[in-house]
């Protein structure tokens, strides 16, 4: 059983896709005090270093979640509200993001929130941004299903599933790093959904990896790979 600090904070990841077209991901760590939440939120970009820091305060009310973001630098404060619309796989929590743009226009994006209790997001020794374990794991424990639409493309992001389609990750999954010598591996559900359990025992504060060349064929982007392996398959 986790004990009271533990339980009253919550690690979750958000997704939506802006005005512009770019995908944007949402770090958040949230505290609660009593019925009110508050936090913070770090904004990435994809294939950028640099993060942009936002207050977070609101009420999670159960399945409902109604956060105003304030980045200081935007008024009024961006809002955020999402329920979680179903236990499927594919969902998380729902919702939309209502954002203020430049000449004061007002624009409403859909968001997809996801809370994968096994792990948070990190900084990555080998890869920017990684998937870390909160608490240890054992060998063979579910960790992270992976969540997002399944797909006739693959992308440098994509999972492959048991038929050869793919998922492109909106949540965590977006932000599990190859390894060579890695800390997961890839089972499949009957739907074909990946999912990644533990290779072995995990302690705390272990990066999420798995071996791309193990499931993803042939790979949709080239990298030069920094995991700490002595010898390398990419």
């Amino acid at each position: 059983m986790q004990d009271a600090a533990a339980s009253r904070e919550r690690h979750m990841l958000g997704f939506f896709v802006d005005a512009g077209g770019k995908r944007r991901f949402d770090r958040f760590h949230l505290l609660a005090h009593g019925d009110r939440w508050d936090g913070e939120i770090l904004r990435l970009t994809p294939g950028r270093s640099d993060a942009v820091p936002i207050a977070v305060t609101g009420r999670v009310n159960g399945a409902e979640l109604e956060l105003d973001l304030d980045r200081r630098d935007r008024r009024p404060a961006e809002a955020l509200r999402v329920r979680a619309e179903t236990p499927d796989i594919d969902a998380g929590y729902i919702g939309t993001l209502d954002m203020q743009q430049p000449g004061d226009v007002r624009t409403r994006t859909a968001y997809v929130l996801e809370e994968a209790p096994a792990v948070r997001l990190d900084p990555s020794p080998t890869h920017g941004w990684g998937t870390v374990a909160v608490a240890p794991l054992t060998q063979g424990a579910e960790v992270l299903p992976i969540r997002g639409p399944f797909s006739a493309v693959q992308t440098p992001y994509s999972f492959r599933t048991s038929d050869g389609r793919h998922v492109e990750p909106t949540g965590y999954g977006h932000f599990v790093n190859h390894a060579c010598e890695p800390s997961c591996e890839i089972v499949y559900r009957p739907d074909g959904r990946p999912v990644l359990v533990a290779r072995r025992d995990l302690p705390a504060g272990t990066e999420i990896t798995f071996d791309y060349t193990a499931t993803e064929g042939k790979l949709a982007n080239s990298f030069a790979c920094l995991c700490p392996a002595d010898a390398h398959k990419i």
